[in-house]
């Protein structure tokens, strides 16, 4: 199973190189328009039930466009942005920590911890959400440090 596993986040690490960089050169986790989130809307995390964002709803941030399923959702967004960004450039959260590769994510699989918004690589054989639970504090400490040397 292990192998299973190793095998899937090895592509799913390949296929990540291939995405965009946000005008300030982190890596950002977008789709080839620039779409952050898989399109999903970024406040609606917050409001706990993720939901696909629309493309009349719109708002451009530090490289990435976010989309939102109403206007109140881009409006609570554009007023403060940085409250609403996924953690780690929407890339998973237990790859940063374990290994801090950029491995896609499941817009699905997510985690809320102190306001900020953390997203998660999910199949039918794999869900990372459940290993980052088992071990969150070490697996958040190691993310940090990751995602900080790739900001450098």
């Amino acid at each position: 199973m292990n192998v299973v596993i190793s095998l899937i986040l090895l592509l799913s690490i390949n296929s990540a190189f291939a995405q965009q960089q946000a005008s300030t050169g982190t890596p950002l986790n977008l789709q080839p328009e620039g779409i952050a989130l898989n399109g999903y809307d970024a406040v609606s995390y917050h409001l706990g039930s993720p939901s696909p964002g629309k493309a009349a709803y719109t708002y451009r941030f530090e490289g990435a466009t976010y989309l939102f399923a109403e206007k109140k959702n881009l409006e609570t967004f554009a007023a403060n942005p940085h409250a609403y960004i996924p953690a780690y450039g929407g890339w998973c959260a237990y790859a940063m920590g374990e290994s801090g590769n950029l491995v896609e994510i499941n817009p699905k699989a997510y985690k809320i911890i102190d306001g900020t918004l953390y997203l998660f690589y999910k199949t039918d054989l794999v869900n990372t959400l459940k290993r980052w639970n088992n071990n969150e504090e070490q697996l958040k400490k190691a993310a940090d440090a990751n995602w900080a040397k790739r900001k450098n």
